[in-house]
């Protein structure tokens, strides 16, 4: 658990724009039945949270003028033009708060797979599982061991090992996570000579390569709301 300081906001803090130019990000705090508490947090500071691995996924603990709150980060706000991280939401948690978090999927033993040894490629369908659990419960990540996987396997949910009290979001299917397809050989066209000649492999021994049902970012940076510079926060005043 990572501790951080931030800062109350009040009506004389300034507005977006001013804290920003001074190197503070403002956000926000709700949840657990409480008003939504208006805060700033050093733009660095932040940035080295968001960088650090799961961070959707973390909790994070705050000290707020003496008093401490956990937190899970929910949201973040770049501005559409510079790229500027402008705005965060966090959800207050307790230790067992029902939160609900995506959470990547590491494959062990990649080389010693016999699948990959044999020239096969690892599609990841998913890189992040979405998963229901107690906030004191979030796994840091899920594991499958590849050590006796094939060309032609599909890793599906339910080959993944779950924490006690820990649940897929998608209950109603054993859905796939990742597959282990054969190496792709692509033939080119050669106008000149209107004939067609033999490509080269595509992918590596060992390669990995995504596809497209559930591409969802596991980093900050895939997740971007783009929004103008001023929130919705500050328009509201």
């Amino acid at each position: 658990m990572l501790d951080n300081k931030v800062i109350y906001r009040s009506k004389d803090s300034g507005s977006t724009k001013s804290l920003l130019k001074k190197g503070m990000v403002p956000g926000i705090i709700y949840g657990k039945n409480t008003d939504p508490t208006k805060v700033a947090f050093e733009d660095k500071v932040l940035q080295k949270l968001m960088h650090s691995g799961g961070f959707y996924s973390k909790i994070i603990e705050l000290e707020i003028d003496g008093k401490k709150e956990k937190v899970l980060p929910k949201k973040l706000q770049y501005h559409p033009v510079t790229d500027k991280l402008i705005h965060f939401d966090f959800l207050r948690v307790q230790e067992d708060t029902k939160v609900t978090v995506e959470v990547e999927v590491e494959f062990l033993n990649r080389d010693i797979c016999p699948g990959l040894k044999q020239g096969g490629v690892l599609n990841l369908v998913r890189r992040l599982v979405e998963l229901s659990c107690n906030a004191n419960n979030i796994p840091e990540k899920l594991q499958f061991d590849l050590i006796s996987s094939d060309i032609g396997d599909a890793i599906k949910i339910s080959g993944i090992e779950l924490p006690n009290g820990v649940q897929p979001t998608i209950t109603d299917r054993d859905f796939v996570v990742a597959t282990l397809v054969p190496p792709t050989v692509e033939v080119e066209e050669t106008k000149e000579e209107d004939v067609e000649t033999e490509g080269e492999d595509e992918q590596t021994d060992g390669d990995t390569q995504e596809t497209s049902e559930d591409k969802k970012e596991g980093s900050p940076d895939d997740k971007k709301e783009r929004s103008t510079e001023e929130s919705a926060e500050d328009k509201s005043k």
